[in-house]
């Protein structure tokens, strides 16, 4: 399994501030369990289903959504998210993000870069969506995994105006929503 070198910057507003934490990050580094990783290739289940997923760049108001996810296995878990076209069966994603997430770490997923100020980004899918709605399935080689999903409205060309978020439902995949 090929993993992509790790951008480890001291200055990256998504690193612990904890001396144990930051230690603790080092070594999954250095082992080589945390990470970008391809997406191709690595066999995963699909747990999730996030049911609004909006990333747009052409218009006044921009969007992107962030999916959160935390690591609750024991072992570090590749993690993909795969983003759909709302009128597209799921068999062709028009992007894939995928990260290695040690233990009760918790990675952003994004269908496109923000700015920090407004949430750090580990893992977008290539190329960026710009102008897509759809959904998004999570999937990971471990079941133990925390999700949470959002759509970030904001405006300017480089994001620089918060608009709205609002949070997208999270269903397990394969079942039906509780009415909840």
């Amino acid at each position: 399994m090929a993993t992509k070198k790790f951008d480890f910057k001291r200055e990256a507003a998504n690193l612990p501030k904890d001396p144990a934490a930051l230690k603790l990050l080092e070594h999954y580094v250095e082992l080589g369990q945390v990470g970008a990783v391809e997406a191709a290739g690595i066999p995963s289940e699909p747990r999730y289903l996030v049911t609004y997923m909006n990333s747009q760049t052409g218009g006044a108001i921009r969007s992107a959504t962030v999916v959160s996810i935390t690591n609750q296995s024991r072992v570090t878990n590749r993690v993909f998210v795969s983003f759909f076209r709302g009128f597209q069966d799921n068999t062709a994603p028009v992007g894939v993000a995928a990260f290695s997430i040690p233990p009760d770490f918790t990675v952003d997923f994004s269908s496109r870069n923000l700015p920090g100020e407004i949430t750090v980004v580990n893992a977008v899918p290539s190329p960026e969506l710009v102008f897509d709605e759809g959904r998004a399935i999570v999937s990971s080689t471990q079941p133990e995994i925390g999700v949470s999903a959002r759509v970030i409205y904001t405006g300017g060309d480089k994001d620089n105006q918060l608009l709205a978020i609002t949070d997208s439902k999270v269903v397990l995949f394969g079942k039906y929503n509780m009415g909840d």
